[in-house]
């Protein structure tokens, strides 16, 4: 059975930033990349969007919806930041 988590498009995005290579195929050339993971033609569809909406339509796990977006528009992780939590994870991890 194939559960979400396991889906051929979230092992695929579970794999960008494990192999420099396959993420700089898919910037290159993505639809190769795609037809490779066996992903369905809804799918790639959704991926091209790439919007967390047509992410979320194809089952993308949440976590991985965001580094998909971080491999497509790399400036996105300019705006991706814990500093406004690290003040509060530091007292907790003092108290707790």
């Amino acid at each position: 059975m194939n559960t979400p988590a396991a889906s051929p498009v979230n092992t695929l995005l579970a794999r960008l930033f494990q192999e420099p290579e396959l993420l700089q195929r898919l910037r290159t050339n993505p639809d190769v990349v795609f037809a490779s993971a066996g992903l369905t033609p809804a799918e790639c569809a959704a991926l091209r969007d790439g919007s967390f909406g047509a992410l979320d339509r194809i089952g993308v796990h949440p976590t991985l919806r965001m580094h998909y977006q971080m491999a497509i528009k790399p400036e996105i992780a300019e705006h991706v930041t814990v500093r406004d939590f690290l003040p509060a994870l530091m007292q907790e991890r003092r108290h707790g």
